[in-house]
């Protein structure tokens, strides 16, 4: 019986390797390329992107940290000392990544609300954020998201117990929740479901003016591009709020029957809530995966972006060096040069800068 358990205990361990190598190395590169994307092209300095820069900034930590990924490896391992600790709290435990995790979600809603109020109520300028604005905004992101992971950071520490599963003490685990219940209810109610609540409405509310109030790209001389626009953006919505709720629910809601489950129950199906735990863990981190695809490479602006990039100059004989919106190719042979491709992307830009596309619908398609 003890061999069986330890072979399902192995296979679960392959599984969720696998998946989380997967998910960590393609969301990295996915993300890096949204925040390489946004800063060199100048086009798509607006407030909206600078979010999304910085969700992908978090998104990034969250994969590069993710514990996850250490879990399988570390199952006998004990640590002790400061460097166990330092090890706990940076890498293999839960200190730093709850940090990440919820300034990503509420950088999401702070998306969903911009773009609520730029769509819904674009009248009311007062309540909409300017590109000199956004920076404070993301600042005060994180410093909530510090500050609601103290008690993350004060309980994470390596494990003494030689009985335990995992080297290290986190409150988000089957054996150590119980010790911080005041603190997973706060942050499941605040980042979980109250999060969900406020995307859900924001998008359904956009939704409702794009189809039943008409009061979104309802004109009399809506083209048919338009037409198509405004459904593909109903479409984006309806995604976004289904992957952030299947990502970020569940997770909540395990840990919210775990606070209110008499200790009798979690130790008679531990097993299954340990498979339901990691389950639930996964998805978390996997959000970190789906927004650059949700997000950003929805957008015809990002592909553009990272189109002119990858081709701005011929890889058979030049370096590409691009900085400040501006392309010099430079010969391994030669001097710098100016290249033709630049040029015209340079002058592209200058127009958009000069001459910005107004649309209703470029908004959410992150122009």
């Amino acid at each position: 019986m003890e061999t069986n358990t330890t072979r399902a205990s192995l296979s679960q361990d392959i599984i969720f390797a696998s998946l989380y190598s997967f998910i960590v190395i393609f969301g990295i590169i996915g993300n890096c390329l949204v925040i390489t994307v946004v800063r060199k092209t100048p086009s798509m300095h607006t407030t909206t992107n600078y979010l999304l820069m910085n969700l992908a900034v978090a998104d990034v930590l969250t994969l590069l940290l993710c514990p996850g990924v250490y879990d399988f490896a570390l199952t006998s391992v004990r640590l002790q000392g400061f460097s166990g600790d330092l090890i706990c709290k940076l890498f293999v435990g839960n200190a730093i990544v709850p940090i990440t995790i919820n300034a990503g979600v509420l950088t999401v809603c702070t998306i969903a609300v911009e773009r609520y109020f730029a769509l819904v109520k674009p009248f009311q300028t007062a309540l909409r954020m300017s590109k000199s604005s956004v920076r404070y905004v993301v600042v005060i992101v994180w410093i909530i998201a510090v500050l609601s992971c103290i008690p993350d950071i004060q309980a994470n520490t390596f494990n003494t117990s030689v009985s335990s599963r995992y080297p290290c003490m986190r409150p988000w685990t089957l054996d150590e929740y119980a010790f911080q219940k005041p603190h997973i209810i706060f942050t499941c109610v605040c980042f979980g479901f109250t999060s969900s609540l406020v995307v859900l409405f924001c998008y359904t509310e956009i939704i409702r003016g794009l189809y039943i109030t008409k009061t979104i790209c309802s004109g009399s001389t809506i083209t048919e591009a338009e037409k198509k626009e405004k459904k593909q953006l109903a479409l984006l919505l309806v995604w976004l709020s289904i992957v952030f709720a299947f990502c970020s629910l569940p997770f909540a809601i395990f840990f919210t029957f775990l606070v209110f489950a008499d200790s009798g129950t979690v130790q008679n199906n531990y097993e299954l809530l340990y498979i339901l735990h990691r389950i639930s863990r996964f998805l978390l981190s996997s959000n970190s995966f789906f927004n650059p695809i949700l997000y950003a490479w929805q957008s015809t602006n990002y592909r553009s972006g990272l189109l002119d990039i990858c081709t701005c100059f011929k890889i058979s004989d030049c370096i590409s060096c691009f900085r400040k919106g501006r392309c010099v190719a430079f010969n391994a042979k030669s001097e710098p040069k100016r290249n033709e491709n630049c040029e015209a992307l340079e002058m592209r830009n200058l127009n958009e800068s000069v001459h910005p596309r107004e649309n209703h619908l470029a908004g959410m398609q992150v122009a």
